[in-house]
């Protein structure tokens, strides 16, 4: 169960994030996350997966400062990109679905399978990001690689907690 108790009619939570320093974003990221993650829910979760994917590419587009010829190189690296990390996505939305369908009855085993298949998750999420810096570097000064993937973290930063928040703990 969560820390927090959740208000029944809740319909999303939402979490806004506002960075002023010139290295860090200076747009809003807002995530709103179903108040039912389980798979009955499965359109919302898709609808706002998908919404989160478009607002995040604005935030990047805004936050890098590209030239035109930057953009030019930097945008079917990204598009590439992104679709290899939605993959990934759609396997979290599998996994947090499973959870919150079974999470009352979930057994040892089940949980450990779950967090393996977590883990597993994080591990090619890491693996496309290392495959991508030299695609991106070809492309772009490596200062801007590294500030593209400051971006990122600090985007999954927002993304990550508003999904933790909604999800219930093991029981």
């Amino acid at each position: 169960m969560n820390a927090r108790p959740r208000h029944p009619n809740a319909v999303c939570t939402s979490l806004l994030i506002v960075m002023s320093s010139p290295l860090l974003i200076s747009q809003n990221l807002q995530v709103n996350t179903p108040a039912d993650l389980s798979s009955r829910n499965r359109d919302a979760i898709n609808v706002t997966r998908d919404q989160v994917r478009t607002d995040r590419k604005a935030l990047v587009a805004k936050s890098m400062n590209l030239t035109d010829s930057e953009a030019q190189a930097f945008w079917p690296v990204y598009d590439r990109y992104s679709d290899e990390l939605a993959e990934i996505s759609d396997r979290t939305i599998n996994l947090v679905t499973e959870f919150a369908d079974n999470y009352h009855n979930l057994g040892d085993s089940d949980a450990q399978r779950l967090t393996q298949e977590s883990l597993a998750i994080e591990q090619k999420r890491l693996a496309v990001r290392q495959a991508f810096v030299p695609r991106f570097a070809a492309v772009l000064p490596g200062k801007k690689v590294a500030r593209f993937f400051q971006i990122e973290r600090r985007l999954d930063a927002v993304t990550v907690l508003n999904v933790t928040q909604a999800v219930s703990l093991v029981e």
